[in-house]
């Protein structure tokens, strides 16, 4: 009766929270200005790092937030994985439409360098409160809509991004109409320009009206993150892939379906991620668990440097519910931290490509420093041709543990290496007959010719590609949900190649804490190891540069024989492990 008394705090709560834009905003403005050096000691910044640059070529757009607030941090941004930098933030007044600050936007140097590397630089403009008070005074608004033109032009900065948050449903019809104002004055302006969104990840009430926005605007940066936020009632993923719990049913995937079913085209869609997590004191080492306190804002860097001393492989744990990563650790009372590795944004990523939609967002460019990992993923994910596996699993929006939602409309597409057919399996199967239903078509996109049309609790059998590549499209009503479908789509064994394992060295098999694994003659590019069970189910993911020491926690896998796969450039390298207890 607790837990289900907390999953209802935490479902009323969610509507009541301040978002991290405004919170870490607050945070740094109650500090006062400080110069970059004194945010570089706030920040533990240490310093301009060697950084490979190679020039790859972005296949997606990468639309990474730059706060204030991150110093000198922006010299070690991989320019060259970057195609859009928006720089946080120009702080309105609502009584006026003026800024009661610009952050330093006039003058900062992160912009020029951004310009002189392609890079198109937006600026974001906030408005946390005060609503009413903007939406009621038409000259407040024109004077915001000729300030943000002007700061534009003077800076030869590409668009605007709209962060206004906490908005009452009372006022969709006057953010309806000053989105359409801006974006006429701006594209009149600057036709060029871009009009951008940071779109919440649950739309209460229908604040954004996407149906009468979505035509005046060129992005949707959707903040796919939160879910679990500092004064949640529950400790849980800030950006989990699935949902924690059946009661609470947000995330990410379900925030993404909702605004491809509602309209907003694939081209204009940003999976806005987190470079951040948040740790709780809990009650117990238990999933979920009740939070004694409020939680608090924890980077990437702070995590992977192990700030608390407790982020340690024995304290490491995987939550299979929401595909997520979190520590959870005694001192003086329990403590859980969740945030996103390259495994867990890795997935999402993979999303990204399946669904085709635009791009990432990124909260916070620089909350990495000193880390090359996510910069790698990205190069991994988002540039040439991104590795494909010969084997892999595609769930519905509940993943392979909760229902699908309602009014979903999506279309996903894999496309492979290898020449195929490629067969697909289901391990689960339950729609809600004659009214949730799936497509499977032969090819890129849902033109193809049509596989299988499935609905019911049939399991079907027997599906195979002509080719690499197949999609799927599925829909779902209002009304009721089921367990949804969990498919296995895989290579023929021929077209998996397996080379001489003996290139790395592969230590300690048996394992039980971490699998360690070095390579013994120089290659190019970068590498991911992949553990997948032997029902060919990924459970761990690796992605780093090939000259370097790959080490995947095995801590929290049960006993038995698993598949590594480590998969370079040319090759994939598999060998069996054993990992015990």
């Amino acid at each position: 009766m607790l837990i289900l008394f907390l999953i209802l705090m935490n479902i009323f709560g969610y509507a009541q929270q301040k978002s991290v834009h405004e919170e870490q905003s607050d945070f740094y403005k109650a500090i006062g200005a400080k110069s970059d050096k004194q945010y570089d000691s706030i920040n533990g910044y240490a310093g301009r790092q060697i950084v490979n640059r190679n020039e790859n070529q972005l296949q997606k757009r990468v639309f990474g937030y730059h706060p204030y607030w991150i110093g000198n941090a922006w010299q070690n941004y991989r320019w060259d994985l970057l195609s859009d930098l928006c720089y946080f933030s120009y702080e309105t007044d609502p009584a006026t439409g003026n800024p009661t600050t610009t952050n330093g936007f006039e003058t900062a140097a992160v912009i020029d360098t951004a310009l002189s590397h392609g890079v198109k630089v937006h600026l974001c403009v906030t408005l946390f409160s005060g609503h009413a008070t903007f939406f009621s005074n038409a000259l407040a608004q024109q004077t915001l809509i000729g300030n943000l033109i002007n700061l534009l032009i003077q800076r030869g900065a590409s668009g605007v991004n709209i962060d206004f948050e906490a908005v009452p449903s009372s006022q969709q019809q006057a953010l309806t109409n000053f989105i359409i104002q801006l974006s006429d004055a701006l594209h009149t302006s600057l036709p060029s320009a871009e009009l951008s969104i940071a779109a919440p990840a649950v739309n209460w009430s229908n604040t954004f009206d996407l149906q009468a926005i979505t035509p005046a605007l060129d992005l949707v940066m959707i903040m796919a993150y939160d879910y679990y936020y500092g004064g949640s009632s529950l400790a849980g993923p800030v950006s989990g892939y699935w949902p924690l719990t059946s009661s609470f049913n947000y995330s990410v995937s379900r925030s993404l379906g909702y605004y491809q079913s509602q309209g907003v085209p694939n081209d204009k869609l940003l999976l806005g991620l987190p470079y951040y997590g948040r740790e709780w004191p809990v009650s117990s080492n238990t999933l979920p668990a009740g939070t004694t306190g409020s939680g608090t804002a924890v980077t990437y860097r702070n995590v992977r440097g192990n700030s608390s001393g407790f982020y340690t492989p024995s304290n490491f744990y995987w939550d299979y519910r929401s595909y997520n990563p979190y520590y959870s650790y005694f001192n003086n009372n329990w403590r859980q931290c969740f945030y996103d590795d390259t495994r867990s944004l890795g997935a999402k990523y993979n999303m990204v490509n399946r669904r085709n939609i635009a791009g990432i967002g990124i909260w916070a460019l620089g909350y990495d420093d000193g880390y090359p990992d996510l910069w790698n993923l990205i190069a991994d994910k988002f540039t040439g041709n991104p590795v494909q596996l010969c084997r892999d699993t595609i769930n519905d929006s509940g993943g392979p543990w909760w229902n699908y939602g309602n009014s979903e409309i999506y279309t996903e597409t894999v496309v492979v290496d290898s020449p195929g057919p490629l067969s697909l399996q289901f391990e689960q199967f339950s729609l809600e007959s004659a009214f949730d239903s799936l497509w499977i078509y032969d090819g890129s996109d849902a033109s193809a010719a049509l596989l299988v049309a499935l609905s019911g609790n049939e399991i079907p059998t027997g599906i195979a590609t002509s080719g690499n590549s197949f999609t799927i499209r599925f829909q779902s009503d209002g009304a009721s949900n089921q367990a949804g479908y969990t498919i296995v789509w895989s290579c023929p064994t021929a077209a998996i190649k397996h080379p001489d394992i003996s290139k790395f060295a592969i230590y300690p098999n048996p394992a039980s804490e971490q699998l360690k694994i070095i390579p013994k003659e120089n290659f190019t590019g970068n590498c991911s190891a992949r553990l997948y069970d032997l029902n060919g189910k990924l459970v761990k993911s690796v992605n780093t540069g090939i000259s370097q020491l790959l080490s995947i926690p095995v801590s929290d896998c049960r006993q038995g024989i698993y598949l590594l796969q480590i998969v370079t450039h040319e090759y994939i390298y598999s060998q069996k492990v054993l990992i015990v207890k």
